[in-house]
């Protein structure tokens, strides 16, 4: 669910974000939710004084989404740049040196974070989980699985979507297999996996045995605008594995995205080991993407035969086509249109590619920051003059404020003004990635990535040769634009 509201600048325009804010939080599930209102008005009540030059007239963009059991606000300007460093740090200790940092109820939010965007301004964002009890709260056993545990008694599963009262159980499970690695922190909240589940943005699938209870959880989830679904969030006990239960559980969450109308179901396969792949290769899905460095080496995989990886772990893109797919007509500059034309041939009819127009306008980009992985996303809606400057600027926030190790940039493949943006990052230190196909509601977008160390394909493992030469591109391309 998603509001938003623009304002003036103009101390008597408070009253409507106080409206705004209430009806937002009506309906997010907080027993008390003034304290975070009254934090939200007086942060909009700072950025209406102190964002523009005293006399100058401007617009403020407030923007309310409750989605994946958080609620998050945006508060956007577009006037006097600002030293994020200096403003990430009143957040953090309420300096009042500067006029963010007298903020009232600071601690209703669970993160706030600013964004800056050169001369186009900056924003807050501010951010509150709903769900806060980790799985190590509840009563559960939470020792690691076994590497060889002998087999469980044979028995009969049934495989079906999950109840809320399996919750604490696929959260044990996901520790169980992950310790506290798994970069999505939603699983090690029951309560939060139970309220995605309610609300269609993730849609569980478990394997309950006759004997064992559920033993097995699969999901497919609703991250992207378009319409696709990723699927994840695997995990079988190893005393149960051998019986194709993921297998059992991956054809019943494809059966369901066919019946709700899916286009298709995508799916990141670590190269720490080859087993993910192998499974999206056997049930037909096509290689598209080299997510180069997406996730920490810390993250770990108990039960499985893996070392720690010394540096950021590479996952591969495979998506699997639900629905025929139209011809389309692409946009990218020719350096990577063969490398294009290659991935989409395999989904459907191969594109054919448009004359480029220059950009004109304003652009559309939204920003994620998945502080835990250290990796952030830019996804662009619609690109505008101002859409490089902002992700340049954006990126070299991201990586000198907040720390993060990749940047990926998702462009509109069906924008005319796409191979112009392109080129551009390209020099900017950006390299291929790939495509990700119907990401956006209206097509495909085209993947790049800027990352702060570089990689070797050696410490990968790679079942495929068509993902090990895309690979290969994407490694090449990311050493070529980071010499230029």
């Amino acid at each position: 669910m998603e509001f938003e509201l623009r304002i003036s600048n103009d101390p008597r325009a408070i009253g409507l974000v106080e409206a705004f804010a209430r009806e937002a939080l009506r309906h997010a599930p907080l027993d008390d939710p003034a304290p975070l209102g009254e934090l939200i008005v007086a942060a909009v009540r700072q950025v209406i004084d102190h964002a523009y030059p005293p006399g100058e007239s401007g617009h403020v963009f407030i923007h309310s989404r409750h989605q994946d059991e958080q609620f998050e606000f945006r508060i956007r300007d577009f006037g006097l740049p600002e030293d994020i460093v200096e403003l990430e740090a009143a957040l953090r200790d309420g300096a009042s040196r500067s006029w963010i940092g007298r903020l009232p109820h600071a601690d209703a939010a669970d993160a706030m974070h600013w964004t800056g965007y050169g001369p186009e301004g900056k924003e807050l964002v501010i951010t509150k989980s709903f769900h806060d009890t980790h799985i190590t709260g509840h009563a559960a056993d939470l020792r690691p699985f076994e590497a060889k545990p002998p087999l469980a008694p044979e028995q009969e599963y049934t495989i079906r979507r999950m109840r809320p009262a399996d919750a604490v159980t696929i959260s044990q499970l996901i520790y169980k297999a992950y310790g506290s690695s798994y970069f999505n922190r939603d699983v090690y909240y029951p309560e939060r996996v139970a309220a995605l589940n309610a609300d269609g943005s993730i849609i569980s699938f478990v394997a309950k045995g006759a004997i064992d209870g559920v033993v097995g959880h699969y999901a497919l989830e609703r991250n992207q605008p378009g319409p696709v679904a990723e699927g994840g969030q695997a995990v079988v006990d190893p005393a149960h594995r051998g019986r194709q239960l993921l297998d059992k559980l991956k054809k019943a969450a494809i059966g369901h995205a066919r019946k709700i109308g899916l286009s298709g179901v995508y799916a990141d396969a670590v190269t720490v080991h080859k087993f993910t792949q192998k499974a999206n290769i056997t049930i037909g899905a096509k290689i598209c993407c080299a997510d180069l460095g997406i996730s920490p080496g810390s993250e770990t995989f108990r039960g499985i035969a893996a070392p720690k990886s010394a540096q950021r772990i590479t996952c591969l893109l495979y998506f699997l086509p639900l629905k025929p797919r139209e011809p389309r007509t692409a946009f990218l500059p020719p350096v990577y249109q063969s490398r294009g034309a290659e991935i989409l041939s395999r989904l459907g009819p191969m594109p054919s590619f448009g004359s480029p127009l220059p950009p004109s306008g304003p652009g559309a980009l939204k920003l994620q920051l998945v502080a835990t992985a250290a990796t952030a996303y830019l996804t662009v809606t619609g690109v505008g003059i101002d859409t490089v400057p902002a992700i340049r600027k954006a990126t070299r926030d991201l990586v000198g404020h907040s720390h993060a190790e990749a940047v990926f940039v998702d462009l509109p493949l069906q924008d005319p003004a796409t191979p112009a943006a392109v080129e551009a990052l390209r020099a900017s230190g950006f390299s291929f990635a790939g495509v990700a196909p119907d990401f956006l509601k209206d097509g495909d977008v085209f993947r790049m990535v800027h990352l702060v160390d570089d990689l070797e394909i050696d410490a990968m493992q790679i079942e495929e040769t068509a993902a090990r030469e895309l690979v290969d591109f994407a490694l090449a391309d990311l050493r070529e634009a980071a010499a230029d």
